[in-house]
């Protein structure tokens, strides 16, 4: 938005879903507002896959299939941190399109299987799309579910587990400067990294921290046993822009 706010719009789903684009809230702005600025074909009353769910008081991610699988052989487990990215540009303005990080979930507990994840949500009491009716379309359902506070080397800090970036910020951009969005360039604290990525990742210039790929982005997993400049790296930006 025009004073650095960043609002993370969801994917359209053509499910039925807990939520339509019409019954979003980003701050003063609704869904529908947002849609409109950014001249979408997508309809106020569309269903919507909202998900990830950080801005409330238990975060939430689910994921399934082949993506949910990649992650289970790599071994994703409670403790490790999403960092969330997506999409961005200026809102009702001409710029460039970005990839920019949007927020953070450190797991605290995994949650499997269609039954386990509604009985989940309804003993909560919250809805979400891996978990709203007929849901046999997602094979190795899952949910993270954020901790109530980040934690570091197993010490609490005063951030909570889960959360969006405030405002846009160089340190959250991920797109080199005046490159096509899936361009990146990292910070010097990527730099001489050892076994870093652990799955489709590779550097295109390892000097300059540059990497570049073509398709989807998602789940990228970084290994940060090997490699603990990274996650401080990832702390610092929850306790910076968080």
């Amino acid at each position: 938005m025009p004073d650095g706010r960043i609002f993370s719009l969801p994917i359209p789903q053509k499910e039925k879903s807990p939520n339509r684009y019409k019954n979003l809230q980003f701050d003063e702005f609704k869904g529908a507002e947002l849609l409109k600025s950014f001249k979408s074909k997508i309809k106020p009353n569309d269903y919507c896959h909202y998900d990830p769910r950080l801005n409330q008081k238990v975060g939430i991610f689910g994921q399934a299939n082949a993506a949910q699988t990649e992650l289970d052989n790599l071994e994703v487990q409670t403790g490790d941190l999403f960092l969330f990215f997506g999409w961005f540009r200026n809102a009702g303005m001409k710029g460039t399109d970005l990839h920019h990080l949007f927020g953070w979930l450190q797991i605290d507990e995994i949650i499997k299987g269609e039954k386990d994840i509604k009985n989940y949500l309804k003993l909560k009491k919250l809805d979400h799309p891996h978990g709203f009716k007929d849901v046999t379309r997602y094979k190795n359902n899952t949910l993270f579910i954020g901790a109530n506070q980040l934690t570091l080397n197993r010490r609490k800090t005063f951030k909570r587990g889960h959360g969006l970036f405030k405002k846009t910020h160089k340190d959250l951009i991920l797109t080199e400067k005046n490159k096509t969005r899936s361009n990146w360039q990292f910070p010097n604290e990527f730099k001489n990294s050892q076994n870093l990525f652990m799955n489709r990742l590779q550097w295109s210039d390892p000097k300059k921290v540059k990497l570049s790929y073509k398709g989807y982005g998602q789940e990228f997993v970084l290994n940060a046993e090997a490699n603990p400049k990274i996650a401080s790296w990832a702390f610092k930006l929850i306790h910076k822009h968080g």
